[in-house]
């Protein structure tokens, strides 16, 4: 590999020798720069540059395959600046791809962009915040159109044209705090017309694409959640009457990919992404993982023997790893059902101050210590895990306490996974601090360390803060109380399937045998599923068994094993894939699904549920998906129903409701 840094301002870098021409290029990824232009790509795309009052502004952003999005670098009678660039091969954390991180300075402002082979785009970290009065009210659009208004905003921003284009904007917003909420995504469709006035709007994803040929670009902004950021700060502004949009600085990484083919094309861009930052990895990923917390009884039952009892049922069950949830450890936190000894207090942060001891393991419960029942779980087939909860406390000024601590159960006991909850990251700073905690047990354990980020409560970076870390842990649904329902569960894995990879989603299902009374009303009660069936409804995700599985019916267990067994051989090939949402959207008498499309180009799977409703029969086009590539076998290899081929269609029958057919599609 060749690498060049070229610096075009004499004395900048301790009198490095002014040059006005460089290149750089690592893992595919290439930059080519003159003094006053930059061109970034890779085998899929190529972006040019150049830089005017101090911001980088596109020039175009053109596909391999000729499609091209303009740029409109003008700034009413500002020269173009002089370009300082460095570039090196880099990650985007210790578990990333190689790409080529490259670092632009203009006008005093320093831009960093990074490219990596497989992404169609790069992610750009632009300086500063742009500051206008932010305008979500579409009736109140003219503040933002004005030249007080709209102009400024538009030359201190990179952005993209829209012109001669039929353009739908599609905006996506993750939302988190789950047990406060059910509808995870939120989705505001919009055709531009030339006349619309702006609007601004703060956004998880932005989807720009011309209805007439599939073709788009999406943003993704790697931040927390709109309404989780420290500081309320919008994404975008779109204007339909000067047919553009605005790429706004606001102090988080944005995501810019171009992309064909329409709702899979888009998918595979966002999967692209999310892989290049953290690829999917069998073995690591995707793993079917297990935590009693909710069968309902949070920590009275964590005891040595019990754990034990539950190491025995997960290894009929087919389990990878038996998680313990809050109660290990020696401190006491204010969901436990322990009483505390006298000097002791329940909390929910501040643990180090409550207790130096507070995370030591629990030798009252654990006789023989943590370190005996990894043993026994391994003896079985099984890995560990622990819950943890990193301290807040003071903007997170203990995270290299808690990164040591986990490290220490990661070395002296080879546990692997850790559950991260209470966390209140209510400061830029706290998310800084929070961020290095991960960057340096991922970096100390070779990405061996998975943290399932829990999305429930509280203010954390959510769905797009930490793509890098493991899978996010999505929702706490109970049967003790009516709010597990099968279909609500399928239904938020389907919608976030939009913009997240589903590895990348942590969902339950519960107990087949438990609590059927809570939902006697109701014909769809977790208790008409069959137990298989409510395992499928979530292993497009990364799997949890929300339950003691010591408490599982022999049946039940046998039945849930028989399906684990046939994923567990299937599902390199099943997550390696692009995992789509297909059909319709889940609502507890639709037809609904999953499509895998296989990354070596042959073929994948389909997924297929009938919920309550009295169509034995679904037809799903797959040429969406596949094209016109030919399959010409479709194999049911879990589930109950036939299906066959015709043409670019998948015809299924699944004879009973609430019950599934997955399908192998092969040419």
């Amino acid at each position: 590999m060749k690498k060049h840094l070229l610096f075009l301002a004499l004395g900048v870098f301790g009198g490095v020798v002014p040059s006005f021409a460089g290149e750089a290029a690592a893992n595919g990824c290439r930059a080519v720069w003159t003094e006053l232009t930059l061109e970034v790509g890779n085998g899929l795309f190529t972006r040019r540059y150049e830089a005017r009052g101090g911001v980088l502004r596109t020039l175009s952003l053109v596909r391999t395959d000729g499609t091209t999005w303009p740029g409109r670098p003008s700034v009413g009678g500002v020269a173009a600046d002089a370009l300082v660039v460095v570039a090196e091969p880099a990650k985007w954390s210790p578990v990333g791809v190689e790409g080529l991180r490259v670092h632009v300075t203009a006008g005093g402002q320093t831009t960093r962009l990074d490219l990596y082979p497989n992404m169609p785009g790069v992610i750009a970290t632009r300086p500063g915040v742009t500051t206008f009065k932010p305008v979500h009210d579409a009736d109140r659009a003219w503040d933002l159109r004005s030249s007080a208004g709209l102009r400024p905003v538009l030359d201190a921003s990179d952005v993209l044209s829209l012109d001669r284009r039929h353009v739908k904007a599609t905006s996506f917003v993750c939302r988190d705090q789950t047990d406060i909420r059910d509808q995870l995504l939120d989705v505001d469709a919009r055709l531009l017309m030339n006349y619309d006035w702006a609007y601004s709007l703060a956004a998880s994803a932005l989807d720009l694409r011309d209805v007439l040929t599939g073709e788009g670009v999406v943003f993704v902004r790697l931040a927390p959640m709109p309404a989780s950021r420290p500081q309320p700060v919008d994404d975008f502004v779109v204007s339909g009457a000067n047919q553009a949009v605005a790429l706004l600085a606001n102090g988080f990484p944005l995501v810019e990919l171009a992309y064909a083919g329409g709702d899979a094309g888009r998918l595979r861009a966002l999967v692209a992404f999310q892989r290049s930052i953290r690829p999917y990895r069998p073995g690591r990923d995707g793993l079917l993982l297990s935590n009693t917390w909710g069968a309902g009884n949070r920590d009275s039952r964590i005891c040595q023997d019990f754990l034990l009892k539950e190491i025995e049922a997960g290894a009929r069950m087919g389990v990878d790893v038996i998680q313990i949830d809050d109660g290990w450890q020696r401190g006491r936190t204010q969901n436990s059902q322990k009483k505390v000894a006298a000097g002791q207090k329940k909390v929910w942060n501040g643990y180090w101050a409550a207790d130096p001891d507070f995370w030591k393991e629990d030798r009252e419960r654990f006789p023989d210590g943590l370190g005996f029942l990894v043993k026994a779980a391994r003896a079985k087939g099984l890995r560990f895990g622990l819950w943890f909860g990193p301290d807040s406390s003071d903007d997170a000024a203990n995270w290299e306490r808690d990164a040591d601590c986990l490290l220490d159960y990661h070395r002296r006991l080879g546990i692997d996974f850790f559950k991260m909850d209470s966390m209140k990251l209510l400061s830029p700073r706290a998310l800084a601090r929070n961020r290095r905690m991960f960057d340096k047990m991922l970096a100390e354990s070779d990405g061996d360390m998975v943290f399932d980020l829990d999305c429930t409560a509280e203010i954390r970076p959510g769905f797009l803060g930490l793509l890098d870390i493991g899978p996010l842990f999505v929702e706490n649904r109970y049967t003790r109380r009516p709010v597990y329902w099968p279909h609500h569960t399928l239904k938020n894995l389907w919608d976030l399937s939009h913009v997240i990879d589903p590895v990348r989603l942590r969902f339950e299902f519960n107990n087949p045998d438990t609590n059927h009374a809570n939902y006697e009303w109701s014909p769809l009660g977790h208790g008409n599923y069959r137990p298989d069936t409510l395992f499928a409804t979530v292993m497009a995700a990364s799997p949890l068994a929300w339950m003691e599985l010591s408490d599982v019916s022999e049946a039940s267990q046998t039945a849930i094993a028989a399906l684990v067994k046939t994923w567990k051989a299937e599902r390199a090939r099943w997550h390696g894939g692009v995992i789509h949402p297909v059909a319709n959207r889940p609502d507890g008498v639709a037809w609904t699904g999953f499509v895998s499309e296989a990354a070596d180009g042959a073929g994948g799977y389909a997924l297929l549920f009938r919920e309550l409703n009295e169509m034995a029969d679904f037809s799903l086009d797959l040429a969406p998906i596949f094209g016109h590539a030919r399959l010409s076998n479709a194999a049911v290899i879990g589930g109950r129903g036939t299906a066959r081929l015709d043409g670019t269609r998948l015809v299924v029958s699944v004879p009973d409701r609430l019950d599934f057919v997955w399908v192998a599609l092969r040419p």
